[in-house]
């Protein structure tokens, strides 16, 4: 008797098996690690083939500089300068698709969507001592061919800005979810499709949020003729996709 109810039990455990189609039924967690920071994930299976990925991610570092010269620009004259860098400035939401070739393949083709401020590179330069308060985001400076000002904190502001909502294809390895598994690992490499980007720094004499000042290349040149970004601006702006890298661990919840 005990044989045939175990008998019994095995049979409608595997027939509950069979009959998950992976739709909506499960649910994992991801903690990420990648290009666009750190961040977290939620996965749910639309079919055997396709997963559902949506997520948000910060990038928590900032770098710090101090910027040490002896230029004299305009009556200004440029010792010390603080510098900070960071990468996507205001973090950026995703919501990816996995397709699969296979039920159980852990290879796959991934597409979705990437949307936030699009701040992937923000720098900013601390002018405070330097350039007098009461000339705060109310004087202009000029270099070149071109006229920005400090913002109401007394801060050079340059960024590398994308569109907010840019598309996303890429190929990786492992599935968010995965029934059966509690823990389980990801990889995705692939690009954004930006369509290209915009290098720009800011007039705030005007605009309290900003009137975008575009740079390119042969703006970045010293009186001397030295290059100061070795054509990285235009290299940066002229690319119509930008790489992206990024680890997970997946755990199910359901």
């Amino acid at each position: 008797m005990a044989g045939a109810l175990a008998a019994l039990l095995s049979l409608l455990s595997f027939g509950g098996r069979a009959q998950d189609k992976q739709l909506l039924n499960h649910l994992s967690l991801g903690i990420g690690l990648g290009m666009d920071g750190i961040g977290v994930v939620l996965a749910v299976p639309v079919s055997p083939y396709v997963q559902l990925r949506g997520g948000y991610s910060i990038f928590p570092y900032s770098f710090y500089k101090l910027i040490e010269t002896d230029y004299v620009w305009e009556d200004i004259h440029l010792e010390e300068i603080p510098a900070m860098f960071t990468c996507w400035k205001g973090g950026t939401g995703k919501v990816l698709l996995d397709f699969f070739p296979g039920k159980k393949t852990p290879f796959r083709l991934t597409a979705g969507i990437y949307v936030g401020p699009g701040k992937y590179l923000h720098w900013e330069a601390n002018m405070g001592g330097i350039v007098n308060e009461v000339e705060y985001a109310s004087r202009t400076f000029h270099y070149r061919d071109f006229t920005f000002s400090t913002d109401k904190d007394g801060k050079i502001v340059a960024d590398a800005l994308m569109k907010r909502c840019v598309p996303y294809v890429g190929l990786g390895y492992g599935r968010a979810v995965k029934p059966g598994k509690r823990i389980h690992f990801c990889v995705d490499w692939g690009v954004l499709i930006t369509g290209g980007t915009s290098i720009q720094t800011y007039n705030f004499v005007d605009n309290p949020s900003g009137e975008p000042v575009v740079l390119r290349s042969k703006d970045l040149v010293t009186p001397g003729g030295r290059q100061l970004d070795r054509g990285w601006a235009d290299r940066a702006s002229d690319s119509p996709v930008l790489p992206m890298l990024s680890f997970s661990l997946f755990f199910a919840l359901f």
